[in-house]
């Protein structure tokens, strides 16, 4: 996986957000409503990914429900509308991994010199985790600092308020 961290809020506005709220509306309309966007391999996809029968589905997402953890795997892109506007603070940091953008809060310890908990913001307020790994040489070390001291001081907050939305 390949990560690298553009300058802070950049807006990387041509790959999708993990987190930005999304509303579904699939044939599971049971499960229509609010939920939240990751890429098909997250932390919250549920469930054996066999690679054979996911590469021939072609591209999917997971979603995660708003103020939830209920998901949905294997979503089409048609299956959902994705909300406009940013909605993430002014100080989140951009890391890009493969072809979505994480708007990273801080990171917390997390298995080694090369390896972190990222904690990311996610559009229905909340912080949410998720492990990575990266060769430190990949990330400018004057980022993964900054994003290491706050880290110091946000590591029990759970949620944030919600910037104003304005748009893209």
């Amino acid at each position: 996986m390949n990560a690298t961290v553009p300058a802070p809020r950049s807006t990387s506005l041509e790959l999708p957000v993990i987190g930005t709220a999304v509303t579904y509306h699939g044939s599971i309309t049971e499960r229509h409503g609010r939920f939240l966007l990751f890429p098909h391999y997250s932390i919250y996809s549920t469930g054996d990914h066999d690679d054979d029968f996911c590469a021939d589905l072609g591209e999917r997402s997971t979603l995660l429900e708003c103020n939830n953890y209920g998901v949905l795997n294997h979503v089409r892109p048609t299956s959902f509308t994705v909300d406009s506007g940013i909605w993430w603070p002014e100080d989140a940091i951009d890391l890009v991994v493969g072809n979505h953008v994480f708007k990273l809060s801080h990171t917390l310890p997390g298995g080694g010199p090369q390896a972190r908990v990222i904690v990311f913001y996610a559009a229905d307020g909340r912080l949410l985790q998720d492990y990575m790994r990266w060769a430190t040489d990949r990330i400018e070390s004057d980022t993964l600092r900054i994003l290491d001291q706050r880290g110091r001081t946000r590591r029990a907050q759970k949620a944030f308020s919600l910037p104003a939305q304005t748009a893209r």
